[in-house]
């Protein structure tokens, strides 16, 4: 297939991706960002006892109507409980135990009075207030109650679920093992830090912007390497590496140029090319195709048109790969703000920078080739093709990244 649809390009490589069925089992503290491998249901209530929401009393709480400055209430304090204590006691008439916060409650007391309302008192205290049935109280599985279904598979675990993890007492957790991606940046005119740039030669900055995109995903990246402009080199050390990876992605070569490889080399594998060419701007010559049952994506060399292709195509991907949408990349409807007069025949895919509903675009050069100017962007404007650039408040869709 050539000159398709981004919509249609996604529908074939989602299509050819297979979901991950290996798992690990990891600590806690390991599984930030990771997929949840199987469903979580609470093993115990949370809190597992009654406890005090405040410092105070814990009263039976139709013993304190009627209590004020004027008409204190006293009764007697038979105990006090600081967080982690535990006394099993017998609530008789006229009592009250001294609680902190996080304090346990024993049984027959339904209230906590706050000290405030009080005198401090150690072995007799007056209150000045009275309380309601389960004031201040926090009852069993207030929180969290035992089987139910807490988080569920598919679930990209941040630092408020693994709070939830730890607080049922979890110190391990089953995840799906991350996908395994191998990246090549291909061009002779390619340097790398520190060797010094030879006249024609740019350094190399594909690989170092995308391995740490895929590394900022949860994805393993196998290997990271830059190759010169030789099919056969490239094609051989696919061939070698490709039983260790999921994917491989490679950038520069896809295009009709003398130096665009990618073509030669899936012929040397003899692998099954999917679609060449989609119907948009910075990146149009991706070309996929599928060598060992998996998938190999090429994305321009341009860096620019490296990363929007990246971001638009691979995401997907690794939805479908880890059960989850989490990944998809997320569009919002916003106004934008700005000029740009700019047309295009294609769809076309422009940096911006979206907050609160309103999105612009920051000044600087928009060619595909060109890095900087992604700096302080958070989004793409997606503008269908035949436009004639974008006016002032005119209602634009984006892709957050």
């Amino acid at each position: 297939m050539e000159r398709i649809t981004l919509e249609q390009a996604i529908e074939v490589l989602v299509q050819q991706t297979k979901k991950q069925t290996k798992t690990k089992t990891v600590s806690v503290f390991e599984a930030l960002n990771q997929v949840l491998a199987h469903d979580v249901y609470a093993p115990i209530n949370v809190p597992s006892f009654n406890r005090s929401a405040m410092d105070g009393y814990a009263v039976k709480a139709s013993e304190t109507a009627g209590a004020s400055h004027e008409t204190p209430i006293k009764l007697q304090v038979i105990k006090q409980l600081m967080a982690g204590d535990y006394a099993q006691l017998k609530a008789e008439s006229n009592q009250a135990v001294l609680v902190m916060t996080g304090s346990y409650i024993p049984d027959g007391f339904d209230a906590v009075i706050r000290q405030e309302d009080t005198n401090y008192g150690d072995e007799v205290v007056e209150l000045y207030a009275s309380v309601k049935p389960f004031m201040n109280y926090s009852a069993i599985g207030e929180d969290i109650k035992q089987g139910q279904l807490m988080l569920q598979a598919g679930t990209v675990l941040t630092p408020i679920h693994l709070g939830i993890l730890a607080s049922l007492g979890m110190e391990k957790v089953e995840v799906l093992a991350p996908i395994k991606v191998g990246l090549i940046s291909s061009g002779s005119e390619l340097a790398e830090a520190p060797e010094a740039l030879k006249p024609g030669q740019i350094y190399d900055s594909n690989r170092f912007v995308l391995t740490s995109r895929l590394k900022q995903l949860n994805v393993e990246v196998v290997f990271s390497k830059k190759i010169s402009d030789d099919p056969t080199a490239v094609a051989c050390f696919i061939k070698e590496q490709m039983k260790n990876v999921d994917l491989v992605i490679t950038t520069g070569g896809v295009s009709v140029g003398k130096k665009d490889i990618m073509h030669e080399v899936i012929s040397q594998l003899e692998a099954n090319r999917l679609f060449w060419r989609i119907n948009m701007r910075p990146g149009t010559p991706v070309l996929a195709s599928l060598y060992q049952d998996k998938l190999m994506l090429g994305l321009s060399g341009n860096p620019f048109a490296a990363l929007t292709t990246f971001e638009l195509l691979f995401r997907p991907i690794l939805s479908q790969a880890m059960h989850t949408n989490t990944y998809t990349c997320v569009r919002k409807q916003a106004r934008f703000k700005g000029t740009f007069n700019k047309g295009s025949k294609q769809r076309r895919f422009i940096r911006a920078y979206y907050e609160d509903g309103v999105v612009s675009i920051p000044t600087g050069e928009h060619a595909s080739s060109v890095l900087s100017s992604m700096l302080g962007c958070n989004c793409f404007i997606d503008i269908e093709a035949g436009n004639a650039g974008l006016a002032e408040n005119e209602t634009v869709e984006v892709v957050l990244l």
